[in-house]
C-alpha cells in the first residue's frame, strides 16, 4: 500500500478535534473528509457509497514514508557512570534462534542470549560468552559482572544442570546509560530485535558482586538483602500489572516504563501453582512476556488535525487520502453533540479491534481453501499486511513465538477496517463494511439516528443509552466489558428497547487497558471458539484482574441479556428461517405485518455473500442458559448442513452418542422478549441478517420484519408483548 494511515481515535464528538497519521510514498496527496453511506466494492457486488463532508482541509499535503519498530521492553532512565557493574535476570526463552537477543542492558553494555548460550558485549564488541544452550520454555538464570579492572564473569544456571560459567578480560570502561529489559535500544524500522520470552527479577548493581551472590540470586534470594540498596536496581515487575510503570525497590533508578504491551500478570520462576489469580499471590506472578511483534502505538508523526464542526451530523466518516490513483479511507465515527434522535446505532468497534489486522487469509490460503471448499480469493491488503508484521496482530493470531495475542491497539493502520474490505469468510461483507449496510438501510427509510461506538457505551453506560428510544447493535458485538453488559441490561429493564441485529454477541470477556486506553485485553482461557488457549496461570486479565474467557462461564451467558447465545458457526452458505406457531399469537404477530410468510413458511433464503439471513455465526434461545421463559421464539433457521458446527461449549458430554445428522442445537432463533416498564429486546440470532436485509433493494421479508420491530419499538410505548 503506497498510502495508508490511522486516526488517534475511532470516534470523536462533534466539536472536538481528531488527528490523522499518514504514510505515503508519493510526493503528496489530497485529503478529504467523506461521509460513508454504504460499504462495498466491485468484488462485493455493491458499490461503495460516500459523499463529501464538511472539510476546511488543505488541498494537498506532502507525502512521507513513516515506519514502526515493534517489540515490547522495559526502560528506566540513565544510570551511572559505574566503574563496576553487576547484571542478573531470570528468563524463559520462547523463540531461541541463532541470532542473539538482548536480555538486560545498561547503555551499550548488553547481556544477551541465543540458542547457543549467553554473551556480554559493549556496543558491537563481544566481551565474554558462555556456550551453554538454554532450554526452550524453561526458566533459566543469567548473571554477568564487570569489575573496575575489566574482569568479566558470566554464569548461566539451567534447571537440573550444573552452572555454566565463563571469564574474560576486557578493557576497563565505565558503564552508563538507560537500563533496558529485553531491548538494547536498537530501532529496526520493522519487526523488533527484542527478546521473545518471559523475564523476571532483573537486578542491576553498581558493583561486581562475588560468585556467592550470583548463587544466592539463582536460589531466589532478595537482592536487597545481599547488595547495598542505594546502589541496586530491583525493578518490581509484579507491581501494577495493568499499568505502564514499574517501581524500583532499590535506589538506582526512579522506576521504569513498560513499552508496547507485553503480557503481564504471568507466573514467574518461583510460581508454586497453588494460585492461578495473580492478585492472590503477586510475588509469584513477577514475570512479563515480551514479544518482538507486540505493539501499543505505531508512533507515526501526525499529519493533520481536523476540528470536527459542532453542528456536523452524527454518522460514519473517513479521511479519504488520494495520490495518483492510490486511495485509503481512514475511518472514524462522529458522535452526537446533542442527543436528539430517537434511534441509536452502536458500532461494535471492540470486535473490529479484536479482528484488527487479522492476516490469516494471506498466511493460510491453502488451509482456507480446505475450510471453504472453494477459492474465495483475498483482499490484496492482507498480503501487504503479512509483509509488515510490525503493525501488530489480531486477537485471533499468535505471536512469532506461538503464544496467543491478548492485546490489540487502535493506534496503528488497520487495513481490514475499511469500507471496501473484502472478507473471504462471507464472500464479501463482514464487520465494518457490513455494518455500513445497516446505516444505508436506515438512511433509505429516512430514519433519524445517531451513531456511537463500544467506547461510548463502555464509558457512559446507561446514561448514554437512556437518551434513546431504541438502541441497535451491529452485526457482531462479540467483545464486551462487564460495564457494557450492565449498561444494556439496565437500559432494557428501565424501559429501553434493544435490537440485537447480529450473532455471537456479548461473548468474550474484554477490558480496556488502563495503562493504554487505546488498547484492549482478553485472555482466551480454555473454552469457546479459539485459535489459541491461555498458558497455565494466565487466565486473568492483567488490566482488571478478572478471569477471562467466556461470559457464559462467568454466569453471564448472552441469553440473559439478548435471549439468545452463540451456538454454531459455518461458512458454506446462508439459510432461511421457518416461522413458528408462537409467532401467530396476537401479542407478537405484528412482527410479521406485510410479510407473506405464514406459520411454517420459510423466509430469508436470499442475500449477498453467503446467500441467506441465517449464516456465519448463529445464536439460539435456551432457558437453561438464561433466556427468559416468556421470550417468544418467532422463527428458527432450517436447512443447515453438517458443515455448520456446534461451538465447543455446546458439545454434548457423557456417554450418549450425539444425534445423527445436523444437531438440533444448530440453528438461529429470532426472539422477542419483554422487560418491565415497557422495555424489550429483539434478537435475530445471526451475523448474516443485516446483509440479507439488502436483498432486492431492501424489499424482502427480513427487511420488513426489522422495520416492523423498529417502528413498534420507536413509536409505541408500553408492553411490546401486551402482558408485562
Amino acid at each position: 500500500m503506497r498510502i495508508v494511515g490511522y486516526a488517534d481515535r475511532l470516534s470523536v464528538r462533534a466539536g472536538d478535534p481528531i488527528t490523522f497519521h499518514v504514510s505515503c510514498t508519493h510526493e503528496g496527496y489530497r485529503p478529504e473528509i467523506v461521509r460513508l453511506r454504504r460499504g462495498g466494492s466491485e468484488r462485493h457486488g455493491a458499490a461503495l457509497v460516500e459523499e463529501p463532508g464538511a472539510s476546511g482541509l488543505p488541498d494537498r499535503l506532502p507525502g512521507r514514508v513513516q515506519t514502526t519498530t515493534s517489540g515490547s521492553f522495559v526502560e528506566a532512565g540513565a544510570i551511572g557512570p559505574m566503574d563496576a557493574v553487576g547484571l542478573a535476570i531470570w528468563f524463559r526463552p520462547t523463540l531461541p534462534g541463532a541470532g542473539a537477543r538482548p536480555l538486560l542492558a545498561v547503555g551499550d553494555l548488553v547481556l544477551e542470549v541465543s540458542a547457543a548460550g549467553i554473551a556480554l558485549r559493549r556496543g558491537g564488541t563481544g566481551l565474554a560468552a558462555v556456550e551453554a544452550p538454554p532450554t526452550e520454555r524453561r526458566w533459566t538464570f543469567a548473571a554477568a559482572t564487570v569489575d573496575a579492572t575489566g574482569e568479566v564473569r558470566l554464569a548461566l544456571h539451567r534447571p537440573g544442570m550444573a552452572p555454566a560459567v565463563g571469564t574474560a578480560q576486557a578493557p576497563p570502561s565505565a558503564t552508563t546509560g538507560p537500563l533496558r529489559i529485553g531491548s538494547d535500544g536498537a530501532v529496526t524500522g520493522g519487526l523488533g530485535a527484542t527478546f521473545n520470552g518471559k523475564v523476571a527479577r532483573p537486578v542491576v548493581a553498581a558493583t561486581a558482586w562475588p560468585e556467592s551472590t550470583t548463587a544466592a540470586l539463582a536460589a531466589g534470594a532478595d537482592p536487597l538483602t545481599l547488595l547495598e540498596p542505594a546502589g541496586t536496581s530491583a525493578l518490581d515487575l509484579a507491581a501494577d500489572p495493568g499499568g505502564t510503570r514499574v517501581p524500583d525497590r532499590g535506589g538506582l533508578t526512579g522506576g521504569a516504563t513498560v513499552h508496547h504491551l507485553p503480557t503481564r500478570g504471568v507466573p514467574g520462576p518461583f510460581w508454586s501453582g497453588a494460585e492461578t489469580d495473580f492478585r492472590r499471590a503477586p510475588a509469584e506472578f513477577d514475570a512479563l512476556h515480551l514479544h518482538d511483534d507486540d505493539l501499543a502505538d505505531a508512533g507515526w508523526e501526525p499529519d493533520l488535525t481536523w476540528d470536527v464542526p459542532a453542528e456536523l451530523a452524527s454518522g460514519v466518516y473517513a479521511l479519504k487520502t488520494t495520490a495518483a490513483g492510490d486511495v485509503d479511507r481512514i475511518p472514524f465515527v462522529v458522535t452526537p453533540a446533542r442527543h436528539e434522535a430517537p434511534v441509536l446505532v452502536v458500532l461494535p468497534t471492540w470486535t473490529y479491534l479484536a479482528y484488527a489486522n487479522w492476516r490469516t487469509y494471506a498466511e493460510y490460503e491453502a488451509e482456507r481453501l480446505v475450510i471453504y471448499g472453494e477459492a474465495r480469493g483475498i483482499d490484496e491488503r492482507d498480503r501487504w499486511l503479512a509483509a509488515h508484521p510490525e503493525l501488530g496482530r489480531s486477537l485471533y493470531d499468535v505471536h512469532t513465538d506461538g503464544s496467543g495475542v491478548c492485546h490489540t491497539s487502535r493506534l496503528r493502520p488497520i487495513v481490514n477496517l475499511r469500507p471496501d474490505y473484502f472478507t473471504p469468510t462471507t464472500r464479501g461483507f463482514r464487520h465494518y463494511a457490513q455494518d455500513l449496510l445497516l446505516l444505508d438501510w436506515l438512511d433509505r427509510r429516512g430514519e433519524r439516528y445517531a451513531v456511537v461506538t463500544d467506547d461510548e457505551v463502555e464509558r457512559e453506560g446507561t446514561d448514554l443509552l437512556s437518551r434513546y428510544d431504541v438502541v441497535l447493535t451491529g452485526s457482531h458485538p462479540e467483545y464486551c466489558s462487564a460495564g457494557m453488559l450492565d449498561a444494556y441490561l439496565a437500559y432494557t429493564h428501565a424501559g429501553g428497547r434493544l435490537m440485537y441485529l447480529g450473532g455471537n454477541g456479548f461473548y468474550q470477556v474484554t477490558a480496556r487497558h488502563p495503562g493504554h486506553p487505546d488498547a484492549l485485553e482478553i485472555r482466551r482461557g480454555h473454552a469457546g471458539v479459539a485459535t489459541w488457549v491461555s498458558d497455565p496461570g494466565e487466565e486473568h486479565l492483567a488490566s482488571t484482574g478478572e478471569r477471562g474467557g467466556l461470559w457464559r462461564l462467568r454466569g453471564r451467558a448472552p441469553n440473559v441479556l439478548a435471549g439468545v447465545g452463540f451456538t454454531a458457526q459455518g461458512f458454506d452458505s446462508g439459510y432461511g428461517y421457518r416461522r413458528t406457531a408462537a409467532s401467530a399469537d396476537p401479542a407478537a404477530a405484528w412482527v410479521f405485518d406485510g410479510v407473506p410468510a405464514g406459520v411454517g413458511d420459510v423466509f430469508g433464503t436470499e442475500g449477498p455473500g453467503l446467500g441467506g439471513a441465517a449464516g456465519d455465526e448463529l445464536d439460539r434461545a435456551d432457558v437453561t442458559l438464561g433466556t427468559p421463559p416468556d421470550a417468544v421464539v418467532l422463527a428458527s433457521s432450517v436447512g443447515h448442513t453438517e458443515k455448520i458446527e456446534l461451538v465447543p461449549e455446546e458439545a454434548d458430554h457423557g456417554y450418549a452418542a450425539p444425534p445423527p445428522g445436523v444437531h438440533p442445537k444448530v440453528r438461529a432463533d429470532v426472539v422477542l422478549l419483554g422487560r418491565p416498564g415497557g422495555g424489550a429486546v429483539f434478537s435475530v440470532g445471526s451475523i448474516a441478517w443485516s446483509t440479507a436485509m439488502t436483498h432486492n433493494g431492501g424489499d424482502n421479508a427480513v427487511s420488513r420484519i426489522t422495520a416492523n420491530v423498529l417502528d413498534r419499538f420507536r413509536d409505541e410505548p408500553g408492553p411490546v408483548l401486551g402482558r408485562q
